[in-house]
């Protein structure tokens, strides 16, 4: 499957009457040769994918080096083969066949279908590329089904899903009854959407998207001339993305 074209030649190096006797004038001629070109033998490379993972699991990718004729792939250097999307590469050692190389799968905290990852083999490097007679990169696409975690959006139900934990304190332990006290109200990780937040007093506060926290000034107790010092609490009632999207 390599370029080796040469020539073969063959001299005749003695000859001897079988008899043993001696010629008078015995000559022996040039050298013969026949020149040794390529037939071409393609060699594919082909790339597999893992079938369907979990969201956020491990996707394995594999190029492999085939003849049709099953004539050997051991005679090279290192190949590297890059994907289609510019940044997932996978080596073939040395005189190898193959190589792999793994990728997490990509993941979201939303109940629902998710995008299959597809990918294709764009390019190939290394010293012995141009080696081969002929080296066809097998461009068809492989597509991974990425299936959901089985998390069932319900807070305080036995849930495998991505945890959105939403939370909220306060900014000062104590304020005067003329004072507005703040609360910050924050999330455990930055969402793609709006996230509404109900409180128990029925406010709401909006976490936008791509941010983790968002502040909420409550009603001063208002100042007056008797003793009712007390505690003002506040908790969250619910969450909801902006969307319409349900959580694992």
């Amino acid at each position: 499957v390599y370029k080796d074209s040469g020539e073969i030649s063959l001299g005749i190096k003695s000859a001897a009457d079988a008899g043993g006797r001696t010629f008078e004038n015995l000559q022996l001629g040039n050298d013969a040769s026949v020149k040794v070109t390529d037939t071409i033998d393609e060699v594919v490379a082909k790339l597999t994918a893992t079938d369907s993972v979990t969201e956020g699991g491990q996707i394995t990718y594999t190029v492999t080096l085939t003849n049709k004729d099953g004539l050997p792939i051991d005679k090279h250097g290192a190949l590297t083969f890059t994907l289609d999307d510019g940044k997932t590469v996978i080596t073939i050692p040395a005189n190898g066949t193959t190589g792999s190389v793994t990728v997490t799968a990509p993941d979201n905290d939303y109940v629902g279908a998710n995008d299959p990852v597809v990918k294709s083999i764009a390019s190939v490097a290394g010293a012995d590329v141009g080696k081969f007679e002929q080296l066809t990169l097998d461009r068809t696409p492989v597509s991974t089904a990425v299936t959901d975690e089985p998390g069932s959006g319900t807070p305080g139900t036995g849930n495998q899903g991505d945890q959105v934990l939403v939370t909220i304190t306060a900014d000062q332990t104590s304020v005067a009854e003329n004072v507005k006290p703040t609360f910050t109200v924050q999330i455990n990780k930055a969402l793609a959407n709006d996230l509404v937040v109900t409180l128990s007093n029925n406010a709401q506060v909006i976490i936008k998207a791509g941010q983790t926290a968002v502040s909420y000034e409550h009603a001063a107790q208002g100042d007056d001339v008797y003793k009712d010092s007390g505690e003002i609490s506040l908790g969250i009632k619910s969450a909801a993305d902006a969307g319409g999207r349900t959580f694992e």
